[in-house]
């Protein structure tokens, strides 16, 4: 194992968990915003999805050369 994978394994196994309102103050923004009532419930459901995706702060870490969160 080199060393920035050795790096990175050791920082995910000492990472605290944390909860971030990110997410869901992205979502219920889609849906204040009134045109979720529009659409199906699927369809708006995959608008609010885009909409979260379109928005989200992407989590770049140091020495990582595939980026992104590894939680749900």
């Amino acid at each position: 194992m080199n060393e920035r994978i050795f790096k990175l394994r050791t920082q995910s196994r000492q990472a605290i968990p944390s909860l971030s309102l990110e997410r869901a103050l992205l979502i219920t923004e889609f849906y204040m915003n009134g045109a979720a009532h529009k659409f199906s419930a699927p369809i708006a459901r995959a608008k609010a999805f885009k909409h979260l995706m379109e928005n989200k702060k992407v989590c770049i870490n140091e020495g990582e050369l595939i980026v992104g969160e590894r939680g749900p």
